[in-house]
């Protein structure tokens, strides 16, 4: 059913529908997103993504994001091109699998859930990144968890759309300066080696917050200046730095996920903390240790930049030109910020300390 371009198939999908489209128009920093769906009752999760984004000053760009509801998968009018090739295939936290395949033009991407009861049913994300448009189709959406299609669903959508503009999903945490929210910090490390710890622990004493486990980076184009940008108001924690916070304690009674994560927002860890994007001073990559205190290692350029493209070139850049791209993106950031190895002691809160006399170091 694909026509010229997926735009031409959404707007055609679009305009067959029996029932009215509801139109709203969000915002993902300086993106205006024009958002359709044929079911009201996604409206609130699309506002607690995207409504904590407000009208920016001026607008850079513009994308259409349209999510349609049917009973049955065979009803979706795209389906999964025969030409397609899958580039990844994952399982996500729930357990759900999610496959990754890539047009035969290259510059359409398709995510395409299988169906796991209770947690979600059959979806298929199509994004057309030479447009700048999406459409999420949906199996049943009433029998979804609401969580599940915020996180892995529009988000991870959302995402990809916003390739379009310059901006590059990344798996780490980021902070600011307590006293100035344009010096910025990346948090970077696999999953457990204390990056939500060490950002959180930052929050408690003062500094500013992006998010603890994803952000997105983004190369400004007056002066080349590689920002971080907040892509979700909610953040992780673990039981480990509930023990580290004692103000933390409320979220004792929030059920734990499998890896043993409680979510709450930004604002609740600490009132007035969150930030809306910064641009990156330092690069910190904490591992946890059994050491009696946390310690700090410099890197020069060079380790520096093996260390960002060991935790940020993965195989899903199946291409040589987007591997190209983001290693060019990345030594940028390399000679933009100064590196560091922080080894965190287990059990010890003094890691937000060392980033704080860091920045201290950094303003000098």
């Amino acid at each position: 059913m694909l026509k010229d371009t997926l735009y031409d198939t959404l707007s055609a999908t679009i305009h067959h529908l029996p029932e009215s489209c509801i139109h709203k128009v969000y915002y993902f920093h300086d993106i205006r997103i024009i958002f359709q769906t044929n079911h009201p009752a996604l409206l609130p999760i699309l506002d607690k993504m995207l409504g904590v984004f407000p009208e920016p000053h001026k607008v850079q760009g513009e994308a259409t994001y349209v999510v349609l509801c049917y009973e049955n998968a065979a009803q979706f009018p795209v389906q999964l091109p025969r030409g397609r090739v899958r580039t990844e295939t994952v399982r996500l936290l729930t357990n759900t699998k999610l496959k990754y395949y890539r047009g035969g033009n290259g510059s359409t991407l398709y995510q395409n859930y299988v169906a796991l009861p209770p947690i979600n049913e059959a979806a298929v994300s199509v994004i057309d990144l030479a447009h700048a448009s999406a459409l999420t189709q949906l199996e049943m959406p009433e029998r979804y968890q609401s969580t599940f299609l915020r996180r892995y669903v529009f988000l991870l959508a959302l995402g990809q759309l916003m390739h379009k503009f310059g901006f590059e999903p990344c798996h780490g945490g980021a902070i600011t300066s307590p006293w100035d929210a344009q010096q910025g910090a990346l948090i970077l490390g696999v999953s457990g080696s204390g990056k939500t710890t060490l950002s959180i622990g930052c929050a408690m004493i003062g500094c500013g917050l992006l998010g603890d486990d994803l952000v997105m980076l983004r190369e400004q184009t007056a002066d080349g200046t590689i920002e971080a940008h907040a892509i979700s108001h909610e953040v992780s924690i673990r039981s480990g730095s509930l023990d580290l916070w004692p103000a933390l304690s409320f979220l004792r009674d929030v059920p734990a996920d499998k890896r043993d994560k409680r979510y709450t927002t930004i604002e609740r860890v600490r009132s007035g903390v969150a930030c809306s994007k910064a641009p990156i001073r330092l690069l910190l990559f904490p591992t946890l240790t059994m050491d009696a205190r946390s310690s700090v290692t410099p890197l020069n350029k060079a380790s520096t930049l093996q260390k960002l493209v060991d935790e940020c070139l993965s195989q899903k850049y199946t291409t040589p030109q987007a591997q190209e791209r983001l290693f060019l993106f990345l030594s940028t950031l390399a000679e933009q910020a100064a590196g560091y190895r922080i080894a965190i002691a287990r059990g010890s809160n003094d890691g937000p300390q060392i980033v704080r006399s860091l920045f201290v170091g950094n303003a000098l």
